[in-house]
């Protein structure tokens, strides 16, 4: 090193034109590599092929007007694979050039729910410090093991957490990062027996019969007590129309008719902002749910009210500050519970209440989840619950068998 200084400071070694000469090794031996020919056209342009595995030959034809500008391009293309090939890209680094992009395609709120579950998945994880290239199968199903269990995780809970690294993974493959998905193999329904089963009574997701007859009757009360608080009133709509709370909040008394309500609209939020704004109901899809005479009475003492106290307006359900959103109205659903001191029930079990109650009663799948805005797997999945007590499926059973049984 001493004799290599000492060569340099007394100009007897040239370092521009030994960096040169590296230089023209370096790009020698770049063509001498390059599999496909570079050639002159008798048009005078030179020409060579690059490889490209999104045309359908694997190749693509580039054209230049000199030898060396071609060359040049030969050069170039094969200096960016190397550099690629030597780029560490960890796991969180691929992560979010996929949010980067995903981030442009979904609304404030799904980006606000990502950000989220990163910050409780994966965010001090020694997992998204790996080399994207180095992560196995073997990895991926210890990590996934390992989270599921450490959170408790239900099966929707890992099936998301899946689709977060099966989304990163298929980018880094699609961008070539990787050469090939170790979630080949892998599914998200491999990891279901490593998940927590909560189990929720059938009671604890509807409203008894019982209890919906106390509610009436603390909705009465209270009409009388606080005859201009309007969430009450949407909460009493709800359990007679199993309306979406959103749907609640963006009802018009232009689509109130003689025969139905016209349910074509929705309060969504910005979770971000704390912002709300109408939409279109959660499927896209307008419905006629039908009147009948305690919902007209209902909506008719509403209209009443909000004439009498000035709240009278576009909007069913408005008070002086205007149109009353989604969250004050699960609010006052839950505070009529305690009231009752009996087990605290959201907007949400009023619906899954009246689907039960209508198929119970014969109702088809298909016309009950017509009249409640979904489809029928989800109606038969998620909405119908047997709301009859012990008492009664005793009497059905006694009248089964009072034929044949003697005492």
């Amino acid at each position: 090193m001493e004799l290599l200084k000492y060569a340099i400071e007394n100009g007897i070694i040239d370092v521009e034109h030994v960096q040169e000469e590296i230089n023209m090794k370096e790009r020698e031996k770049i063509l001498k590599e390059h599999p496909f020919s570079i050639w002159e056209g008798k048009n005078g342009k030179w020409y060579t092929y690059l490889p490209d595995k999104e045309k359908e030959r694997g190749k693509i034809l580039k054209k230049r007007n000199s030898q060396n500008e071609i060359e040049n391009v030969v050069i170039e293309f094969w200096k960016k694979q190397e550099k690629k090939k030597k780029k560490v890209y960890s796991f969180n680094d691929v992560y979010f050039m996929w949010r980067e992009v995903q981030n442009q395609l979904v609304s404030e709120n799904s980006v606000a729910k990502y950000d989220t579950d990163y910050n409780r998945f994966f965010r001090g994880t020694d997992f998204i410090k790996k080399n994207i290239k180095t992560i196995d199968e073997d990895c991926i199903k210890i990590f996934l093991c390992q989270t599921i269990k450490k959170y408790e995780l239900g099966k929707e809970s890992a099936r998301k957490l899946y689709g977060y690294i099966n989304n990163t993974i298929g980018y880094a493959r699609k961008k070539k990062i990787i050469e090939s998905n170790p979630l080949e193999f892998l599914k998200s329904k491999d990891f279901y027996k490593y998940c927590t089963e909560r189990y929720k009574p059938d009671s604890k997701k509807i409203i008894s019969e019982n209890d919906m007859k106390e509610l009436q009757k603390q909705f009465r009360k209270d009409h009388i007590k606080k005859p201009n608080y309007i969430p009450t009133y949407a909460v009493e709509l709800a359990s007679l129309t199993g309306m979406r709370v959103g749907e609640l909040a963006a009802l018009m008394w232009e689509s109130i008719t003689d025969e139905y309500i016209i349910i074509d609209k929705s309060e969504k939020s910005n979770r971000t902002k704390t912002e709300f704004y109408v939409d279109k109901t959660k499927n896209g899809k307008v419905r006629f749910f039908p009147m009948t005479d305690e919902i007209k009475k209902l909506l008719e003492k509403i209209k009443v009210v909000e004439q009498e106290y000035g709240y009278l307006c576009e909007w069913v359900f408005a008070n002086e500050n205007g149109r009353i959103h989604a969250p004050i109205i699960s609010a006052c659903a839950k505070t009529k519970c305690r009231q009752l001191g009996i087990d605290e029930k959201g907007i949400h079990a009023y619906r899954k209440t009246l689907n039960s109650n209508l198929r119970c009663r014969g109702v088809s799948a298909t016309v009950a989840a017509s009249m409640l805005g979904h489809t029928k797997e989800v109606n038969e999945q998620y909405y119908t619950f047997d709301v009859t007590d012990i008492k009664e499926r005793a009497r059905i059973v006694s009248e089964i068998n009072a034929d044949t049984y003697m005492i």
